[in-house]
């Protein structure tokens, strides 16, 4: 659950997920889909069904025991890498194997002062080897949190904390940027300033990129290492989302249509409104009644008998490599009879309270309280006019100003 998620976030999750699942044995005879409402919120959604993928291997082949060393770890467990098996291997069974995430790679390239691309192959395996070279025999578990923390905590990636860093005297980025400040004070910049140059210079590094000949003074900062790479934007996607609202009769609840998204690729497994994925042009409400509505009766068989429809706006929702806005549409219709011809496996009717308890996406949660604040919105009943209707005995205003005989 730590993986790519914050403390804070996961706690709550943790919680609900150890009261589900208290033993490797409740989870591997758990249904995917309790497991995946328990892990609805989280993201990167196919961790849940790793783990309890995971879980049925051991209990089912391994006799409920995880294996005890970081190499067994990840080539026996489903879903489980080289990160997650150091990590598992050293905190809990005390092997003296690495464990390299982000602020691993952050500490060593520091310490190390190596300028190198920490995404490529050559570089991570680069960071695996110092790091197995660190690890000590004795509690190499705790050095290995120690490690993640001091990257977490200290030395961060815009503002490190130097002077409380416990392995700052032999820091060579930090050694660099003092003789830096050196030079600087006895003129050296200045004078470079002057007679600048472009140097020619060897670079042999099959790992590092070469640093150039020519910075400034402000450019020897510890934050330098491990170098920088451009973040590529995430791709713009668009999404016809509909919720469909059926109304059986006016005693009962009424139902929403959710479909279950295919086991493999983007949130795998989860259920949601029908969604049809869009051109980036198709964002026009009424170009998409059209698509929506042959979308309907071509994937679930469903024909619309005078329905109301509302355009809800969208909203947006950013994965990691996606930024994905879905437009919402809601569609409210009275039909007495289910789908015909329709795996109820893959798409089926819930009620509010049973569609709230499926594992739906994050961006899906937030179109339905886009519908919620509609109906809140829409359904004030209007004030009734109250009208009074003249009798034969209603005096006329008049006859009151009238003086009496």
């Amino acid at each position: 659950m730590l993986q790519q998620t914050q403390v804070a976030t996961v706690i709550d999750y943790y919680n609900r997920w150890m009261a589900a699942f208290p033993t490797i044995q409740d989870l591997a005879n758990a249904d995917i889909e309790k497991v995946n409402s328990l892990w609805a919120g989280l993201g990167y959604y196919s961790r849940a069904k790793r783990l309890w993928e995971g879980a049925q291997k051991v209990v089912s082949q391994l006799g409920g025991l995880l294996p005890n060393n970081a190499k067994d770890l990840q080539s026996e467990i489903p879903g489980v890498g080289r990160y997650t098996a150091g990590a598992v291997a050293s905190i809990v069974f005390g092997e003296t194997t690495p464990v390299v995430d982000g602020n691993v790679i952050r500490v060593i390239a520091r310490w190390r002062a190596i300028h190198a691309d920490p995404k490529k192959a050559k570089s991570v395996e680069l960071f695996w080897d110092i790091a197995a070279s660190m690890v000590p025999e004795s509690n190499p578990g705790d050095f290995n949190q120690a490690m993640m923390e001091l990257g977490a905590r200290i030395c961060t990636p815009q503002n490190p904390d130097c002077d409380k860093c416990p392995i700052s005297n032999d820091c060579k980025a930090l050694n660099q940027l003092k003789y830096v400040k050196e030079l600087s004070k006895n003129g050296f910049f200045d004078e470079k300033k002057k007679k600048r140059k472009t140097v020619d210079s060897e670079h042999d590094c099959s790992v590092c990129h070469a640093l150039s000949d020519d910075l400034d003074e402000a450019a020897y900062a510890v934050t330098r290492y491990p170098l920088k790479v451009d973040k590529k934007p995430p791709r713009d996607e668009e999404c016809a989302v509909t919720i469909v609202e059926r109304i059986v009769s006016k005693d009962s609840e009424p139902l929403y249509l959710i479909s279950r998204r295919p086991d493999t690729g983007l949130l795998a497994g989860l259920w949601e409104f029908p969604s049809l994925e869009l051109d980036s042009l198709d964002t026009d409400y009424k170009d998409r009644l059209d698509k929506t509505t042959q979308f309907l009766k071509t994937r679930y068989q469903l024909e619309l008998d005078q329905p109301t429809r509302h355009d809800l706006g969208n909203v947006v929702h950013l994965f990691s490599h996606i930024r994905k806005v879905y437009h919402i549409e809601w569609i409210q219709y009275q039909h007495d009879q289910d789908l015909m011809d329709v795996d109820e496996a893959q798409v089926k009717w819930v009620t509010l309270e049973e569609l709230k308890a499926s594992p739906i996406p994050t961006g899906l949660k937030k179109a339905l309280k886009l519908l919620e604040k509609f109906k809140t919105t829409t359904s004030t009943p209007l004030k009734k006019k109250v009208v009074v209707k003249k009798t034969i005995k209603t005096k006329d205003i008049s006859s009151f100003f009238m003086k009496k005989e």
